[in-house]
This record gives structure tokens, sequence and C-alpha cells, in this order.
């Protein structure tokens, strides 16, 4: 193994401290997973002045892909007391914070907030593997080009209503350490992240109607979709497609 140090200018991946990878043909129109054990890094350095030139935007939707790992990796077959915990925190630091991020985007301590917060939720998912919303959004990006952690996170708010019956413990937790009441305060956070600055429905991107039948059959990735803790019919998927339309 070459010795590597791994220095992470987004808050998105969190791929310092996985042994994911992914290829995307966009002429071929396939996505390729890769994993090993050398992919891990010997040293991981966090620096949040790296992040400052993002645009806001793209901070956005970096913003986004971590909180779509951390839920992943809750409502996750594959989870343990660990992986939890640190999905958990990665939630709760995002949600806590980024509404004053949009109004103060050059902020370093906050950066620094939003580059933990991914690390957190990289640590969480290469426990667990990501599920469904992943699974869902890989058509997405393959023939709309549209962003990881925009199509990956835009199943989110369906996904907690499905997953909630079996995820009841991890989101009253949640819901308290974020001062609110119930799911449907959550969702309303969520749902201000990309507010006015982000397209975030599948008709802004160029999806028609007639199209979601297709993504529908897309959809299934293996290694991905049955890691969702419920498991999901056609029927489910296609309403999910529908609800983000």
């Amino acid at each position: 193994k070459v010795p590597s140090i791994f220095i992470p200018t987004t808050h998105g991946s969190g791929s310092e401290v996985t042994m994911w990878g992914t290829v995307w043909d966009m002429k071929e129109k396939k996505k390729y997973s890769i994993s090993h054990p050398y992919l891990y890094p010997n040293f991981a350095i966090l620096d949040g002045s790296l992040t400052l030139s993002l645009p806001l935007n793209i901070s956005l939707t970096s913003i986004l892909d971590a909180l779509s790992h951390s839920f992943e990796a809750i409502w996750n077959k594959n989870a343990n007391k660990v992986s939890t915990e640190y999905a958990i925190e990665a939630i709760c630091l995002i949600l806590k914070n980024v509404n004053r991020f949009k109004k103060k985007e050059k902020d370093l301590y906050l950066r620094k907030l939003f580059l933990k917060a991914s690390n957190i939720a990289g640590l969480a998912f290469s426990r667990t593997k990501t599920a469904a919303a992943h699974s869902i959004s890989y058509p997405l990006t393959i023939n709309y080009g549209i962003p990881h952690g925009i199509a990956s996170s835009l199943p989110l708010l369906q996904l907690l209503r499905i997953n909630e019956r079996e995820i009841k413990n991890e989101l009253s937790i949640i819901l308290f350490n974020l001062g609110i009441k119930d799911l449907n305060s959550l969702i309303n956070l969520i749902q201000q992240i990309p507010d006015g600055i982000i397209k975030y429905s599948l008709k802004d991107w160029g999806v028609k109607r007639k199209d979601i039948n297709g993504l529908v059959t897309q959809s299934y990735t293996k290694g991905r979709m049955e890691n969702n803790i419920v498991d999901l019919l056609e029927k489910d998927i296609y309403e999910i497609y529908n609800k983000i339309y």
C-alpha cells in the first residue's frame, strides 16, 4: 500500500474515512462502485479553510450529501450502535447550524463544523453502506446530471415517513437534541436547506412525468436498496419519485 494523506475540500462525501469510490461513465450511463481497504488513508486532515471558496449552492449540495449518508446509516439493516451514534451526531451538527451557515457562508467555524459532520457521517456509512435513497438517486445522476448530493437527498423526506416506524428511538434522540417536537418539524428543517438556492424537484431538473416508470426500473442497485430497514416494493419507489417530482 502506498502511504496516503487525504485532505477533503468539500464537506459531503466523507471519503477521507471510507474505502468506497465511485466511477461515473456518463457516456455509457453507468455507475461503478469500487471498494478496497487500501482506499483508507493513513491520515486525514480536516482544514475548513480549504472549503471557503465553495459557492453556496455547492456547499449546500455537499451538506445534503452528508445528511443523506447519515440518515442512510440509521435506516439500514447493517446499522449498529457505533454507526448510529455517529449518524445522529452528524445530523444534529448539520441541522443545528445550516440556517446560520446560509447567512454566513464564509464563517470558518461553521465550515469546520460541516467538515466534522461530513467526516462523522463517513464513519457512520463506512460501517453500513448506503441504502434506498442512494439506490433511487443513481439513475437521476446518470440520466439527468443531477448532482449526487441533491439526487441522494431528494428521497430523504419520503423515506423518513416510510422508515419512521423502525427508527422511532433514533428519531426521538434527534428530535430531543434539536429541540423540536415531531417528525413534521424535522422534515421542515430539512426542507429549508435547499430553499431558494438549489433546484430541488425532478421537474426542475428536466425530468418528465412519463420518465418515472423507467426510473423505477433502473432504481434497484444491489448492495444498496436491500439495505433499507423497510423492504420497498416497486409501487413504493414509484410513489417516492412522484412525491419528489
